[in-house]
């Protein structure tokens, strides 16, 4: 993944900076991490340094909007028990002195969703100690399923032996309970794109690419359509902002409209750019 900077109501995910290496160091030397974390000896400042700048695209460091604090860390890593699916994994801890103060549940929250919306993730999984009873609850709070429980899964350094429970998020499960809103970054992959003829209508070719948002179902049963507007070749995937949507009176579901990052149409060009099907219903565009 490309190295992106998120940005929640409290907190700035960034990747991490030299700088942030002693306080990260700071943390993991804390009882409250090591207490659960499989790490043995604690880096040397070089080692601490260079872990976390060797991955700058699957690595966040939590800041504090108001004064810049840095307050834990956040990594992404391949997704151990899945196979070709597009699958990561999750690790994570703050301070003893930022728990309890909901930045960890805001942060994942905040990187779930560029995960899902924008990078087109299909689950993300996490582990959890079966002792570590508050990284169980807040991973269920963020609507993690728990997949099940190895037994025996790991010993630490210091010698003792965890259960480890394994939880897991699925790209519908999310969409389902928060899907994307008009200004978000959606990742679409393009069904039919510039020049398909309709599979119906022989004579209806597109003249811009249109396709779905696998995973997040609209009321018809079949995944959410999306145009897409501002590229003109051929698309398989693409990702951009939802700019407007197309509500239709007499049928059951809405066509979504998208557009590259910092490119905006006005009501008039999206009915006329989709005019071509959207001319046999009667609809509104709501932007």
């Amino acid at each position: 993944m490309e190295p992106v900077r998120i940005e929640t109501g409290r907190l700035l995910l960034r990747p991490p900076e030299r700088a942030d290496a002693p306080i990260i160091r700071e943390f993991l030397a804390q009882e409250h991490v090591r207490r659960y974390n499989c790490l043995g000896q604690l880096p040397a400042m070089e080692q601490m340094e260079e872990l976390l700048l060797c991955e700058p695209g699957s690595q966040f460091s939590l800041v504090r909007k108001e004064d810049g604090q840095v307050l834990g860390h956040i990594g992404l890593g391949a997704d151990a028990l899945r196979f070709r699916v597009k699958s990561l994994s999750l690790d994570y801890y703050l301070g003893e002195e930022y728990a309890r103060r909901g930045y960890m549940c805001e942060a994942l929250g905040g990187l779930l969703r560029h995960l899902f919306l924008q990078e087109g993730v299909e689950a993300v999984s996490a582990r959890a100690f079966v002792e570590n009873a508050a990284s169980m609850a807040l991973l269920e709070k963020l609507g993690f399923t728990q997949e099940g429980t190895l037994r025996r899964a790991v010993r630490t350094y210091e010698g003792k032996c965890f259960d480890d429970t394994v939880f897991s998020l699925l790209r519908e499960e999310y969409l389902a309970a928060h899907p994307p809103v008009l200004g978000d970054a959606v990742a679409i992959k393009m069904d039919r794109p510039i020049g398909t003829v309709h599979p119906k209508h022989p004579d209806l070719v597109y003249p811009i690419n249109y396709g779905y948002v696998p995973g997040l179902l609209a009321p018809d049963g079949e995944e959410q359509d999306a145009y897409v507007l501002g590229v003109d070749q051929p698309l398989e995937e693409f990702t951009g902002r939802l700019i407007a949507i197309i509500h239709r009176f007499d049928d059951v579901e809405e066509k979504w409209v998208l557009a590259p990052e910092g490119m905006s149409f006005t009501k008039e060009q999206v009915e006329e750019m989709t005019h071509f099907q959207e001319q046999y219903y009667q609809i509104e565009v709501r932007m």
